[in-house]
């Protein structure tokens, strides 16, 4: 009997210290544990705050992602008016002689048709017409003056002048030349087509906030630069000049680089000109496949009707729009300083429930007054602050 007690005794107080011992190891456990949490949750905050304070911050800010959405996107580009080659028309003379007289003095005169430009002295031509008043006093044939008559029109005398000759049966020294056509004299027809350079001058003083703005100089400007003077002699068949109504113009307009992914012909655009307040509805009718040297510039063409408004070398400003896809933030997502755009990344979270933000450059796009393009530096998995501009002073941004 006693030695049954004794070993129940016994029993009891090894249970006792087996659940003192296991008391012990759990604790001790739970201990171990919550030192390595706390250690880990240490470590955490001690990175975090050891990094730069002019790129990363710490703040309770609300945060968003940004979207993936379809924009109506504004596509603009400066430029000027410039003539239409198309409608350039050659005058040549078709007989060969001397200048006596020019009435032509100056490059970009207007001429009417019918107009005096010239008067010629051409022993060719003076024969056919002693010839014809010939036939006409001798009373030749009447198929031999129909002849005759068809030469001198042939070589560019009008009725009224053979019916001068006939009437009075003499012949002058000189032969007036009237122009055919009406319009414009243009004495170099390439140095008014428009070039990538020149659209780009022009986009650069306009469209850049530029004050001064680059006209491209006008060679030819005076007779003294042509090559077509009193007293020369010309050949049969020798261009003197062209002639261009202008009542079609061409648009040059420079885009950016950027922009030429979106450019395509029969691309609805608006044109607002300086000289006129309505704007123009056109399209895009070519896009300039070679870039000039140093040329920055995408240079497009668009076709102009013109009644008088439009004139040479006045500048021009083009908008189209096309549909994109674009990762959108909010406008108040984005800190502007200078010509660098910032966003507050968020990369993880304090113990108190803080968002921790780090700093990053991003390039912007199209925006509005509620949003902004991001076009590199996020993506759709990133959160960034909705407010960057309370984020940091602005001291450390422009250290950063």
């Amino acid at each position: 009997m006693k030695r049954n007690q004794y070993n129940g005794s016994r029993n009891g107080i090894k249970c006792m210290v087996l659940f003192l011992s296991l008391s012990i190891i759990s604790c001790s456990s739970r201990q171990r544990e919550q030192a390595a949490v706390s250690n880990k949750r240490f470590d955490t905050e001690v990175k975090w705050n050891a990094l730069p304070t002019n790129q990363t911050v710490i703040a309770k800010q609300k945060v968003v992602s940004p979207t993936l959405s379809p924009i109506r996107l504004p596509i603009s580009g400066s430029g000027y008016i410039s003539f239409d080659a198309r409608r350039n028309k050659k005058l040549a003379v078709r007989v060969g002689g001397r200048i006596e007289r020019l009435y032509v003095k100056y490059n970009f005169q207007y001429i009417k048709k019918g107009e005096k430009i010239m008067d010629i002295y051409s022993p060719e031509l003076n024969t056919y017409l002693e010839e014809y008043n010939y036939l006409n006093r001798t009373g030749a044939d009447a198929e031999l003056k129909a002849k005759a008559h068809e030469k001198l029109t042939l070589l560019g005398l009008s009725d009224f002048q053979i019916s001068q000759v006939a009437s009075s049966g003499t012949v002058g020294l000189t032969i007036p030349i009237y122009s055919p056509y009406e319009g414009y004299i243009l004495f170099n027809p390439s140095e008014t087509a428009g070039s990538m350079g020149q659209a780009a001058s022009l986009a650069m003083g306009q469209g850049m906030g530029g004050n001064e703005r680059t006209v491209p100089a006008l060679s030819g400007s005076s007779l003294a630069d042509n090559s077509i003077r009193e007293g020369m002699y010309v050949s049969r068949d020798q261009t003197l000049f062209w002639i261009n109504d202008f009542r079609q113009v061409w648009g040059l307009v420079a885009f950016s680089k950027e922009n030429e992914k979106y450019l395509h012909k029969g691309m609805p655009v608006k044109i607002q000109s300086e000289l006129q307040a309505d704007t123009i509805a056109t399209s895009v009718q070519l896009i300039e496949q070679v870039y000039a040297q140093s040329q920055k510039f995408t240079q497009a063409r668009v076709y102009l009707d013109n009644d008088g408004q439009l004139k040479q070398n006045s500048l021009i400003t083009a908008i189209g729009y096309v549909q994109s896809d674009a990762l959108l933030v909010p406008s108040s997502s984005v800190y502007y300083v200078g010509r660098n755009a910032i966003v507050w990344v968020k990369k993880g979270t304090t113990t108190d429930g803080s968002g921790i933000f780090e700093a990053r450059a991003v390039k912007t796009g199209y925006r509005d007054e509620h949003s902004v393009a991001i076009l590199e530096g996020l993506s759709v998995q990133d959160s960034v602050a909705n407010d960057g501009g309370y984020m940091a002073d602005s001291e450390t941004i422009i250290k950063y």
